[in-house]
Formats: structure tokens, C-alpha cells, sequence
């Protein structure tokens, strides 16, 4: 893939441009936040990597600046920071996936594996269920008549849940559809995850919000209700 990297320590960067380059990839380096934003709506990457802490601007707005010009390039988040709110901010405003600092280079790079898999798989047809509705297209869940943006790993997961909705999916089979792999996935990264999505969909008006449409399954995962 063509891979841009947004990271201000030219350490980091050059350790992560090796390990890209050695794992196949071709790498663009970007020091600064502005520089970053303007080339990631100037230019074709397959995926892109982006620290929070720039110069100029942080990553957060480099996120919403190019997200709000349509940029899909998938975004994996570096980050030194790791609370849910600021975790769950970067979702929002439309990251794919986020990895704490320090990381290991072999996950990074599974990371980035996985943003290649998805990228190379075909379009496929929209799902409904209690509800609401997919569009694989768009990357968008409807409810209620009404769009609900979704990063690329909210809605892979949501898609899983929605195939099987009434039946129980367990936290492998999760972690497995979002990131491709079971080992190294921190155990409260789902966790994350489902509360972001949770806050979108139940962000909708609801006719029974004691009815939540993802429920948690004490000791055995996550269930999506039954139409």
C-alpha cells in the first residue's frame, strides 16, 4: 500500500517508515500537522498513520479537517494518550483505529495488514435488522430515517453484530472481524469500541431507550437485538 506517515519525532517516524518499507509498503513521511492534512486531501494513500501531538495542528483537527472534505483514506491514530474520552474523541471525528505509545512494530504493522485486507475486499449489499440498516457503500447506519456516520472498524463490528442479531457474539469473534487477528488487542480496545458505537446509535430518538440495541452478555459477549 501507499502508506502516509504524520509524526513528529523523525525517531519514530524513521523506525516506522524501515518496518513499513521492509513489510512491502511504499512510505511518504509528513512532520507537521498542516503539511499532513494538505497532503492527505492532495494526494491517493491507501492508509495513512497520525500522531496526535503535532506542530501547527494536532491531530485531532487534522481529522476533522480532512474528514469534512470526504477524505476515506483509513486513519490509524498514534497516540501517547490513552483515556477513552480522547480515544473515543478521535472515533468521532473519524479515525478507523488508534495504537498507544510505546507499541510494538509487528503489531503496528498487523495493524496495517488488516487496513490492506479491508481495503481489497469487495462492496457488498446493505443489512438491516431491528431497524436499522447498513450501507456498505456510504459506511453509514440508518435509523430512524436518519444517517449516522461510522468509522471503518465501528462498522465492521457493527456488521457482525447485526448478522447474528438475537444471537450471542462473543468478544473473539468481535476482536476477530475488526482487527483480523485474536493476540495482542487490548481487552478493553472492544470494550471502546462498542461504547462508541452505543453512543451513536442510541444518540437517535428512541421510542424505548431502556432498550439499548447492543446489549452486553455478562461473561460471553455482545448481542444485537432481534427485530
Amino acid at each position: 500500500m501507499n502508506v502516509l506517515v504524520i509524526e513528529d519525532d523523525k525517531r519514530i517516524a524513521s523506525l516506522v517508515e524501515r518496518a513499513l518499507i521492509g513489510d512491502g509498503h511504499r512510505v511518504t513521511l509528513s512532520h507537521h500537522g498542516r503539511e499532513g492534512a494538505d497532503m492527505l486531501l492532495a494526494g491517493k494513500y491507501d492508509a495513512a498513520l497520525l500522531d496526535i501531538l503535532l506542530p501547527g495542528i494536532d491531530g485531532f483537527e487534522v481529522l476533522e479537517r480532512v474528514r469534512a472534505k470526504h477524505c476515506k483514506t483509513p486513519i490509524l491514530v498514534l497516540t501517547a494518550v490513552d483515556t477513552v474520552p480522547k480515544i473515543l474523541h478521535a472515533f468521532d471525528l473519524g479515525a478507523d483505529d488508534y495504537l498507544v505509545k510505546p507499541f510494538i512494530l509487528e503489531i503496528l504493522l498487523a495493524r496495517v495488514s488488516a487496513i490492506a485486507r479491508r481495503v481489497a475486499t469487495p462492496e457488498q449489499p446493505a443489512v438491516s435488522a431491528a431497524g436499522v440498516t447498513l450501507d456498505r457503500n456510504r459506511r453509514v447506519a440508518i435509523r430512524h430515517g436518519k444517517d449516522i456516520p461510522l468509522t471503518r472498524k465501528q462498522f465492521e463490528l457493527l456488521e457482525t453484530l447485526m448478522r447474528r442479531s438475537g444471537l450471542i457474539t462473543s468478544r473473539e469473534q468481535l476482536i476477530e472481524a475488526g482487527w483480523g487477528y485474536i493476540a495482542d488487542v487490548k481487552e478493553n480496545t472492544l470494550d471502546v469500541y462498542i461504547h462508541g458505537l452505543r453512543a451513536k446509535l442510541e444518540d437517535q430518538t428512541d421510542i424505548d431507550a431502556n432498550r439499548p440495541l447492543i446489549r452486553t452478555i455478562h461473561g460471553a459477549g455482545y448481542m444485537f437485538v432481534a427485530a
